[in-house]
C-alpha cells in the first residue's frame, strides 16, 4: 500500500525532529529507525502495519542522511516547531473556511489539503473535507467508459507547494483549472491548462458529444 502524502510528510517531520538524538545511542541507524517508528508513529503503524513504516522510515534517512548527524534537539526545539507547523497549517485553514463561506468547494479543499501536509496532526482534516464536499458536491467528470478516450487529474489535491490553490486555465481570468478537473489525453498545443490561450469558444466535441474538451490543452469543458 503507498503512502499518502501526509503519511509521508509526519514521518519527514518526526525524522527531523527526533532522528540525530536516537542516531548517537548505540545501533546508530537502526536504532533511530527503530525508536522512530515505534515510539512516535503509531497512528501510520495501525493503517499501513509496521514493516511498512519502518521501510519507510528507514528509506527517508536514506535520502536525507544529514538528518542523522544534526544537532541533537531539545523538547523546546521541537515545541516551538511543532508550533509553527501547526499556525502555518491554521493560516491555510482559515483562507479554506472564508472559501468555504463563499461557496468555493474547490479552493476550499486545496486549501486543506495544504493544511495537512503543513501539519498533519493538527486537526482532523477529513471532518472539514467531509463538511464541505457536503455544502457542495465536487466537480464530477463525464463517465468514458465505452470510448477510447483518457483523461488525467490537471491539479491533484494536496500539492506540496505554496501559492494560490488553483490555477487559471487559458486566456479566461475566471476560468479556473479547479482540483477534480481532468484533461483529456491528446496531441494539444498546450501541454497543461495553465500553459493554453484557448478561449471558451475553442471547444470542440469527442466521443460522439458525450465530452467536449478546450482545443486548446484538452480540458474537459463538459
Amino acid at each position: 500500500m503507498d503512502m499518502a502524502r501526509a503519511a509521508l510528510v509526519t514521518i519527514a517531520q518526526t525524522c527531523a525532529d527526533w532522528a540525530p538524538n536516537y542516531f548517537r545511542i548505540p545501533g546508530g541507524k537502526n536504532a533511530a529507525v527503530r525508536y522512530i517508528a515505534d515510539g512516535h508513529l503509531d497512528g501510520l503503524t495501525l493503517k499501513y502495519g509496521r514493516s511498512a513504516v519502518w521501510e519507510a522510515v528507514a528509506a527517508h534517512l536514506d535520502a536525507h542522511p544529514h538528518l542523522l548527524t544534526a544537532p541533537c534537539t531539545t523538547q523546546a526545539e521541537r515545541d516551538k516547531r511543532q508550533a509553527e507547523r501547526d499556525a502555518y497549517a491554521d493560516r491555510y485553514l482559515k483562507a479554506a473556511l472564508r472559501h468555504y463561506k463563499a461557496a468555493e468547494p474547490y479552493e476550499a479543499l486545496a486549501l486543506i489539503d495544504r493544511a495537512e501536509l503543513a501539519s498533519p496532526t493538527f486537526k482532523d482534516y477529513e471532518q472539514f473535507r467531509t463538511a464541505t464536499r457536503k455544502k457542495t458536491p465536487p466537480f464530477i467528470p463525464a463517465d468514458l467508459t465505452g470510448t477510447a478516450l483518457l483523461r488525467r487529474v490537471t491539479l491533484p489535491l494536496a500539492a506540496p507547494i505554496p501559492g494560490p490553490p488553483v490555477m487559471y486555465h487559458g486566456s479566461e481570468p475566471l476560468d479556473w483549472v479547479y482540483p477534480g478537473r481532468t484533461v483529456i489525453e491528446g496531441d494539444w498545443p498546450a501541454a497543461i491548462p495553465e500553459h493554453c490561450t484557448a478561449t471558451d469558444s475553442d471547444t470542440q466535441t469527442l466521443a460522439g458529444g458525450l465530452i467536449v474538451v478546450c482545443t486548446g490543452c484538452g480540458l474537459d469543458c463538459t
